[in-house]
């Protein structure tokens, strides 16, 4: 089962968070038949979304996040329906490109750099929040550091990664601390030194499990460890399909039908097919 698992270091001066999303990674997949390069851009947005979605404060919380470079792969979207779930699409999931010069997966060239990264939080305020940054490599890690710097003011590191293989992805995730306002420059320059190691995150990953990774690089840091969370690729698009219905107004949901004789919505994000007639209008309609 994928987790987040977070600790306070220091003494609470910083926070880590270490992700494993492989199954979430691998249901993204199977839902949008993505190619392998197309799985890692998505399954590192995924992973930066269960993160968000895990800071929220309440259960009516909610997350957007939007990644938009230009790049052949076009716009990336994260979301949440629940506590513990994420879900996304990608525009183009059959994005293919040549692998880069050191054989690794050009996520770069697919998202691209003309275009910025943005995250918009409904916190049941009047106005929902936005945060935007420029993207700077379209690598996604890198663009998620750069946002939290520039936009929330965190002094931040990054690491994720997605590892495929002939039968998917074997694994996925990530690792982000975030040094609060009153470390100091030593610990700072401990969390960069310790966050070198992550430059194949998904193969420690696959290797160790983050919870070995988590007691080996930060357990001597004056860690306390919190109860790990999961996290899984759900979407409960009913409710927001019927919302959609409700919207159009029952006249108008009964001239479709009758000029097509059924009305058929596909969610995007699951890529499942409502399909509703005139012996569904009751139901449809009837007060909550």
């Amino acid at each position: 089962m994928d987790k987040i698992i977070k600790a306070v270091l220091f003494g609470g001066k910083a926070r880590v968070a270490l992700m494993e999303t492989t199954e979430t990674v691998n249901k993204a997949i199977k839902t949008h038949d993505l190619t392998p390069l197309a799985a890692a851009a998505l399954g590192r947005s995924l992973t930066i979304g269960a993160y968000i979605e895990s800071n929220l404060k309440s259960e009516t919380h909610k997350f957007n996040l939007i990644i938009n470079g230009g790049g052949p792969i076009g716009k990336i979207y994260v979301t949440s329906d629940r506590v513990g779930t994420v879900k996304g699409l990608v525009e183009n999931p059959q994005v293919d490109l040549p692998l880069r010069k050191d054989g690794k997966l050009d996520v770069g060239g697919a998202v691209g750099t003309n275009g910025d990264i943005v995250v918009i939080k409904d916190l049941g305020l009047k106005e929902p929040y936005i945060g935007r940054s420029q993207l700077v490599s379209g690598e996604i890690a890198e663009d998620y550091n750069n946002y939290l710097f520039k936009s929330e003011g965190i002094l931040n590191a990054v690491a994720l990664g997605v590892l495929n293989d002939k039968d998917g992805c074997k694994a996925a995730g990530g690792i982000i601390i975030e040094a609060m306002p009153d470390a100091d420059d030593n610990m700072v320059c401990i969390l960069e030194d310790i966050m070198s190691n992550f430059t194949n995150i998904s193969a420690l990953i696959a290797e160790k499990g983050i919870e070995e990774i988590g007691n080996y690089y930060f357990g001597h840091l004056d860690a306390e460890f919190f109860p790990a969370q999961t996290v899984r690729f759900k979407c409960d698009c009913w409710h927001k399909i019927r919302k959609i219905v409700r919207g159009l107004g029952r006249a108008e949901i009964e001239d479709i039908m009758k000029e097509q004789g059924m009305l058929e919505i596909k969610c995007d994000y699951c890529r499942k097919n409502y399909v509703y007639t005139e012996k569904d209008l009751d139901f449809l309609f009837e007060e909550e």
